[in-house]
């Protein structure tokens, strides 16, 4: 895009004062003596530091950014860039600290820069909005730039030292010149200028950031407390989606019995289309994007409850690679308690529930994809709509029937509850890497080789799984359908699906107590 001559005088004097200061920005007369003290002190005891700083042009809006570490003793460190091998949102990279030169690599997302030895490496470049179409499902994830607002994954917008990903670093993070009416908000606080943050690399990488004109909402559980950052307008009443998002958190920590997150921050955008609704987990954090005419519904609780669910089955576990080889696990337990913990928390009805059970049944035993393997997940799982709901049906059918067997074995005394938080006190205390080999044994030593067995025959060779009569407890028989793919001629599918024994009886305590539910 050609720059107009505002822009370009801009531009240049923004350059020159970074040339002579490390933080120009930081040193505002408008920011508060504190955050001028820190920001003078320079990146002592800091291993990374970024300054940020709003950029207006006459039609672009961008952030820029000045990145300082400490140089190693080689006086080489390799750089990685935001966005992966689309490098669009990224302008004008350059090294501001003396003696130093950025060069290409093999890989375009990788620089090499070289410096003195042990020096001090600043380098400044911008970021702007990449997005050439409507914020909508599939690009949802690329950074948000513009005069009202931002939103970004730190793995879009912050260029790091390709250092130890395991290894724990301190970060420094300062917001200059910001619209004074604009709210912050990110996985490690809010409406904070300057931060110091202690994290794994990973972790830092695997953060969200917002800010702009968000209505920032406090719900609290305990003294932990829980931010909503909402902006736009809805269907639904702000507070009861506040409330929502607190019932399901307090659903699940309790279910893991982990209290161990004092913080932790929703953002809701607005997504263009209309019936649209999509999330993404991140550290200490979650972002929802959904359509204007979007209400509180049972679609919605279930993302909601779904997400929330991988912050422990996926963000506080690791999965052995290739991971689709688990999905069955990671997706299809997760929907599976996704319906039972909104049971739980009261946010769905007993009919409601198996009611959804029902469409799962329905729709994997139609599905063209039931006889697949399962290793053909690896390379084709985005192939087609099937496949790709294939290990959500086969998880939660497999779920339901593992749960059965576990209570029956048991006479009562445990359930799949007791694997799960097995699994996950392995997973954190033993480090545990969750594969179908890792879950094997668990299966076998909650429910014995027969179940196991069944399982493997579908995941290796293909065969349909059987829902299981009394998987849903005492209250409620199995009946089973016959349907023709066509009226006349076609496949003729058996389908399964579970009705309350007594229609004319409303479920009693026993029925729901199969469930969990007080």
């Amino acid at each position: 895009m050609k720059k107009t001559l505002p822009g370009l005088l801009t531009l240049i004097v923004l350059l020159f004062n970074f040339e002579i200061s490390a933080y120009p920005s930081s040193i505002s007369p408008n920011d508060k003596p504190g955050i001028r003290e820190k920001a003078l002190r320079g990146n002592q005891g800091f291993d990374i530091s970024y300054s940020i700083e709003p950029f207006y042009d006459v039609s672009t809006f961008r952030l820029i950014v000045v990145l300082e570490f400490k140089g190693e003793k080689s006086g080489e460190t390799k750089i990685i860039l935001p966005g992966g091998s689309d490098l669009s949102s990224i302008k004008f990279l350059k090294a501001l600290s003396p003696g130093t030169y950025i060069s290409d690599s093999e890989k375009p997302e990788h620089k090499n820069v070289k410096y003195p030895p042990g020096s001090m490496v600043r380098i400044y470049y911008q970021v702007e909005e990449s997005r050439d179409d409507d914020l909508e499902p599939g690009n949802h994830y690329m950074a948000i730039l513009n005069k009202q607002y931002f939103h970004f994954l730190s793995e879009s917008f912050f260029v790091v030292p390709a250092w130890d990903n395991n290894a724990e670093y301190s970060f420094k993070i300062m917001w200059n010149h910001l619209p004074s009416n604009w709210n912050l908000a990110n996985s490690f606080g809010v409406n904070e200028k300057y931060q110091e943050i202690k994290s794994p690399l990973w972790r830092f990488r695997h953060s969200v950031f917002a800010g702009g004109d968000f209505k920032l909402i406090p719900r609290y559980i305990g003294t932990d407390v829980i931010y909503v950052a909402m902006r736009s307008s809805w269907k639904f009443k702000q507070d009861e989606f506040c409330d929502l998002v607190l019932d399901i958190l307090i659903e699940e920590r309790n279910f893991w019995n982990d209290h161990s997150t004092n913080f932790f921050l929703v953002n809701v955008l607005p997504l263009q289309g209309g019936g649209n609704q999509v999330g993404i987990v991140r550290d200490n954090s979650y972002s929802l994007f959904l359509s204007g005419n979007r209400l509180l519904d049972k679609q919605l609780k279930r993302l909601l409850a779904h997400d929330f669910f991988h912050i422990w089955i996926g963000e506080k576990t690791q999965f052995s690679d290739p991971e689709q080889l688990v999905y069955w696990f990671k997706e299809g337990f997760t929907d599976y308690y996704t319906d039972l913990l909104l049971l739980r928390a009261e946010l769905i009805t007993l009919d409601e529930y198996v009611e959804q059970y029902n469409v799962i049944l329905e729709s994997y035993y139609k599905s063209p994809m039931r006889y697949e393997k399962n290793d053909r997940l690896i390379n084709d799982f985005w192939s087609d709509i099937n496949l790709t709901r294939l290990p959500y049906q086969r998880g939660q059918i497999f779920a339901t029937n593992l749960n059965y067997t576990i209570i029956k074995n048991s006479s009562g005394k445990k359930s799949l509850d007791n694997l799960m938080r097995d699994l996950m006190s392995r997973c954190k205390n033993e480090s545990l890497v969750i594969s179908n080999g890792t879950l094997s044994s668990l299966i076998r030593f909650y429910a014995g080789d027969q179940i196991l067995s069944e399982m493997m025959r579908t995941l290796n060779s293909g065969a349909v799984l059987k829902a299981m009569p009394e998987a849903l407890g005492p209250c409620f028989k199995m009946e089973v359908e016959s349907k023709k793919k066509l009226i006349i001629f076609g496949e003729q599918y058996e389908i399964p699906s579970y009705k309350f024994k007594n229609e004319n009886l409303a479920p009693n305590k026993n029925c729901l107590n199969w469930f969990g539910v007080d």
